[in-house]
């Protein structure tokens, strides 16, 4: 299915910043906020821009690796400021999950107040 002139404007208006509301405002529409989200919605436009990143990806030969990479070399880096490195560790071991926190459950049985 053709996408109208103005959903052709979001999507390349979306692939500058992957900001939706911004993409529908830029593409005039009255109510971006709520159109944005709802053109991702529609299939062929969500195809479109998916084509469009993986194009864009390929072209550049950019991925997740090598962003990875780059992270890994800013961490190494003791040129870069303290703040720079520990961020790219930061991001680095997001990526990882090596902050998801180990799900506990706790239960207590007692009153809090009985020593009172």
């Amino acid at each position: 299915m053709l996408n109208s002139p103005r959903q052709n404007k979001f999507i390349l208006e979306y692939l500058k910043d992957l900001n939706a509301t911004k993409a529908a405002e830029r593409a005039g529409y009255k109510q971006p906020h709520v159109q944005g989200s709802q053109l991702l919605a529609k299939p062929d436009i969500k195809a479109e821009i998916d084509s469009e990143l993986k194009a864009r990806s390929e072209r550049l030969k950019l991925d997740s690796d090598w962003v990875i990479r780059r992270l890994e070399e800013e961490a190494n880096n003791y040129k870069s400021s303290p703040s720079a490195r520990i961020r790219a560790l930061e991001l680095i071991g997001k990526h990882l999950g090596s902050f998801e926190p180990d799900k506990v459950q706790l239960s207590y049985s007692g009153s809090f107040f009985a020593d009172i």
